[in-house]
């Protein structure tokens, strides 16, 4: 908790009320292209990469994405995010089957639950697992095992998004509050849950030791040389974890940018009255007129559902949008005429609510 209200202090309330522009008092971020090693995309004064999505504690709600807004009273913020990126990815790249059972066949998995079960069939051994025997126990709330499955579920999650980019058990301890020992069985249980991501990730590190750099899908190349041979043992293993990243986080980084490009290309933002406010990780973010908004989200949904370099994983993009980039309505994948008005309509529901809650809490203030 205290590391969480320092980070938040040094990120956000001491330097905020700074980048307001005096004379609107709207925020101009600035969009970089190409100063990551990743080729992700960046920003700076302020660092849109750094607002947070979930809260870090559960109970302290991280609602800084809310200082995105529409751009007009009668406009939306509209997002749509590449689902599963990264996970698509290393499917695509390492040929795991159970990592591309999320994405391509007739049943398709959640990688979060996969994780879970990971840990699960760990910690419990003795009980017969499998994929479909830990989700009905996930939606049967009387089960005796309900409670020991949500947990291991939640805890996949955060190992998934810690573990994604190569961290190892002394990192995973620390961002999970857990004991180094239970990282390492964590890890280890997820390793058996992925095996041909194992050995991708090995070959990809001999690979780059041998040649002295790495490649993306599309040629872009990084140079480790140096690193890799480096008699730092620290210097060396960073650069192991760098190659791998670098073979994920470079292609996610393309895909948005190639995203951009397209609506670029296609004058989304001139054929319609709305406005981008940038990328944000796998998100592209925007503003639009709610009287334009079907056809708008269309389009977009259209410049970024496409596929990358030969994949054969889809790439599918999923789209959300709200009154602020915090209280957003997800509506699916499918950006159907049906799917956004009944967004609208429970959006506006949701904010009416929230309106009811603060008069209350104001009422209550006063008496």
């Amino acid at each position: 908790l205290m590391g969480m209200v320092g980070t938040r202090r040094s990120l956000y309330y001491s330097k905020y009320p700074y980048f307001p522009h005096w004379k609107d008092g709207k925020v101009r971020s600035q969009h970089n292209q190409t100063s990551t090693n990743t080729r992700r995309a960046s920003a700076s004064k302020p660092n849109l990469q750094q607002l947070p999505k979930h809260p870090k504690i559960e109970g302290y709600e991280a609602k800084f994405r809310s200082i995105v807004r529409p751009h007009k009273p009668n406009a939306v913020v509209v997002s749509i995010d590449f689902d599963s990126q990264e996970m698509r990815l290393i499917g695509e790249q390492s040929g795991d089957k159970t990592v591309l059972s999320m994405f391509i066949g007739d049943k398709l998995t959640g990688p979060h639950s996969l994780t879970g079960l990971a840990i699960a069939m760990r910690k419990k051994p003795a009980l017969e697992w499998s994929y479909e025997v830990f989700e009905a126990i996930r939606e049967d709330k009387a089960h005796p095992e309900h409670a020991f499955v949500k947990a291991c579920r939640v805890l996949g999650k955060k190992l998934n998004f810690v573990a994604e980019y190569g961290a190892m058990a002394p990192k995973v301890a620390a961002t999970l509050l857990i004991s180094e020992e239970e990282a390492q069985l964590l890890l280890d249980a997820r390793e058996e849950m992925f095996p041909d991501v194992v050995l991708w990730k090995k070959a990809t590190i001999a690979e780059a030791k041998r040649v002295g750099y790495v490649l993306t899908m599309l040629g872009a190349k990084r140079h480790l040389r140096d690193l890799l041979m480096s008699d730092d043992r620290f210097e060396a293993s960073k650069a192991e974890r760098q190659a791998v990243n670098f073979k994920v986080q470079s292609p996610a980084g393309e895909m948005t940018k190639q995203a951009e490009g397209r609506m670029w290309n296609d004058n989304i933002y001139f054929d319609f009255d709305a406005v981008c406010c940038g990328p944000i990780h796998d998100e592209v973010v925007s503003s639009c007129v709610v009287d334009q908004l079907v056809e708008f989200i269309q389009r977009k949904h259209a410049c970024m559902a496409v596929q990358y370099a030969g994949m054969k994983v889809p790439v599918v993009g999923s789209i959300s949008f709200g009154l602020d980039f915090y209280n957003q309505v997800e509506i699916g994948i499918e950006p159907t005429r049906e799917a956004i008005e009944a967004g609208l309509v429970k959006m506006y529901a949701e904010a009416a609510k929230r309106t009811a809650a603060k008069n209350d809490a104001r009422m209550l203030l006063a008496a």
